[in-house]
């Protein structure tokens, strides 16, 4: 009786070990900053360890990943940290350190699969395991159980392009971070360089790329891309223009509409105004050496430009494309709509980097809220009217 008992013990430990570690095995669930990790096959546990789909884990964690089929090698890179991985080996790097894995990246069902807390912790991130709800939790500087330790405050100014999308990206940021504060202000791309080189704030907002003029030490963190684009009023029946045609309206060279396929009317040209990255690249891919004619209306910001073009029918200015809405009309520049989505597939040219820069390579505060901006979570608001760049 007492063996009957011993072996009937002995199968129902037995089958909820198994039970518990089919569970384990099945269905692991991954939080990043709260969020549900998306993942194409499901992460299970080896040796003790939970492997997850490299590409998944790695870029949501804001790294861009390399694979090299031949070396059977992985190489993911965010900011100035590098991990490379080789499948089958225990042996990693992390930077020019070399560490040894308790468990080797591998290849399952046709997925790369790696260890899931090496990478995260190597990339900065905190891994906790929830037990009972059987869930890895993985915070960053984006949110979670992180976000108690972020405190203190950042200022930023410059770019009224960039301007808006700072906001929006600031916003969430505070939410997930409530102990932090952040301002924002505008002023153009030149006000954004010079209060960051002169340490009156934390991160300039840039519409351009750093030129060699500009102060030195500072270091830009490309966070987007946007497109410029020519406006007119609604009414204005001019629906498509030349590069050619654009440089002569600036210039002066073209005065009536009549001449460009318009009404019999004067063209009033409306500019923006020095320090402006949106000026700068403006003249660049317009102008060339030439100069806006100096009978053009002046304006501090794209959101004033906009104003003024939709307040008069004869009026014409360049925006950034974030900044178009159905006040304005923006028609089609050697034969190509000036569309988001032309912008991505390179159809539509006219494209700068967004920049935040700082005095140096950003450290503490700032670190975190770019590492947050270059993120998924960050790039996803990006998306939504510019170009991300992941």
């Amino acid at each position: 009786m007492k063996n009957r008992l011993l072996v009937v013990s002995l199968v129902a430990i037995l089958t909820l070990l198994c039970a518990q570690l089919a569970f384990a095995a099945g269905n692991i669930s991954v939080l990043v900053n709260g969020k549900a990790l998306s993942m194409d096959s499901k992460p299970f546990v080896t040796q003790g360890k939970v492997l997850v789909p490299m590409r998944a884990i790695f870029e949501t964690l804001g790294a861009s990943v390399k694979w090299d089929g031949k070396a059977q090698k992985v190489t993911a890179k965010k900011g100035d940290v590098e991990i490379a991985l080789w499948m089958g080996k225990k042996e990693a790097n992390v930077g020019s350190k070399s560490v040894t894995l308790d468990v080797a990246a591998a290849v399952d069902k046709g997925r790369t699969v790696v260890p899931l807390r090496f990478v995260a912790e190597s990339l900065g991130a905190e891994v906790d395991w929830v037990s009972d709800k059987n869930t890895v939790v993985i915070t960053t500087g984006g949110g979670g159980a992180a976000a108690a330790k972020l405190t203190g405050s950042l200022k930023m100014s410059g770019s009224t392009s960039v301007q808006p999308l700072a906001e929006e990206l600031t916003q969430t940021f505070m939410k997930e971070n409530p102990k932090v504060q952040i301002t924002v202000t505008g002023g153009g791309s030149g006000v954004g360089i010079s209060d960051a080189a002169d340490g009156k704030v934390n991160i300039g907002n840039v519409s351009r790329a750093l030129k060699d003029t500009d102060p030195k030490g500072l270091v830009a963190t490309t966070i987007a891309k946007d497109a410029i684009v020519i406006v007119v009023n609604p009414k204005n029946q001019v629906g498509a223009l030349t590069t050619e045609q654009v440089k002569k309206i600036f210039t002066g060279a073209i005065t009536n509409w009549k001449e460009i396929g318009g009404k019999n009317a004067p063209i009033l040209v409306n500019s923006r105004t020095a320090p402006s990255g949106t000026f700068d690249f403006f003249k660049e891919k317009f102008l060339g050496e030439d100069n806006v004619v100096s009978t053009a209306k002046q304006h501090a910001s794209n959101g004033l430009v906009r104003q003024a073009v939709a307040a008069n029918e004869n009026a014409v200015g360049f925006i950034s494309m974030g900044f178009v809405d159905s006040s304005i009309k923006a028609p089609k520049l050697d034969g190509v709509e000036p569309t988001l989505e032309n912008a991505k597939n390179g159809t539509y040219k006219i494209v700068r980097p967004f920049v935040m820069v700082t005095k140096g390579s950003p450290t503490g505060l700032a670190k975190s809220f770019l590492d947050f901006v270059l993120s998924s979570e960050g790039q996803s608001i990006v998306k939504k009217e510019y170009i991300s760049i992941k």
